[in-house]
């Protein structure tokens, strides 16, 4: 029996009319959408590694010796998310992290000979995999759609900023938002 508050489609299934309009929505349907062609894609390949692992991959060869930290910085992400991502890039002999002969407490990324194969293949293709996948935008299409995100991207990184800022006031002052 269906719920008489959800919404149905012609044919009785639920709608996703509400979501309709969220962009968070759309953009994360995309990304699944991207994520599972990327894995087919590169399976055929060869290549067994997520499009995370992959970007990692080009950012080490691009930047041989590049320090976690750094990486991290670079990735916008905390320290023990790059090292869930960089654990089975390491067991699969893919990077190696080498002591850093300018600061022993840390440690450098490096392409391993297999680390490179891989990152070549990913690199070759990559192009190609992404034209399959939005072959329906044209080429200005596709300009303007990165355009597009890059301006979100900005916006959602200013709107960040000014949250994060009232989350955290100065010492002895206190947040208007609420808390748990």
């Amino acid at each position: 029996m269906s719920d008489p508050d959800t919404p149905t489609g012609t044919a009785g299934e639920p709608v996703l009319t509400p979501l309709d309009g969220i962009v968070g929505f759309r953009l994360r349907r995309l990304q699944a959408r991207w994520i599972t062609h990327w894995g087919h894609w590169f399976r055929a390949l060869g290549v067994s590694t997520t499009p995370v692992q992959g970007g990692i991959l080009l950012l080490i060869r691009a930047n041989p010796g590049i320090s976690q930290v750094a990486l991290a910085r670079l990735l916008q992400v905390e320290a023990p998310t790059l090292m869930q991502a960089l654990a089975p890039l390491t067991r699969a002999g893919l990077i190696a992290r080498v002591r850093s002969p300018r600061d022993g407490r840390a440690f450098e990324l490096r392409l391993s000979a297999a680390g490179t194969a891989v990152t070549d293949v990913i690199a070759a293709d990559m192009g190609r995999q992404e034209d399959d996948l939005l072959a329906a935008l044209s080429a200005s299409e596709r300009t303007t759609f990165l355009s597009l995100l890059d301006k979100a991207l900005a916006s959602a990184d200013a709107a960040t900023a000014a949250i994060s800022a009232e989350a955290c006031p100065p010492a002895g002052e206190t947040s208007p938002l609420p808390r748990d």
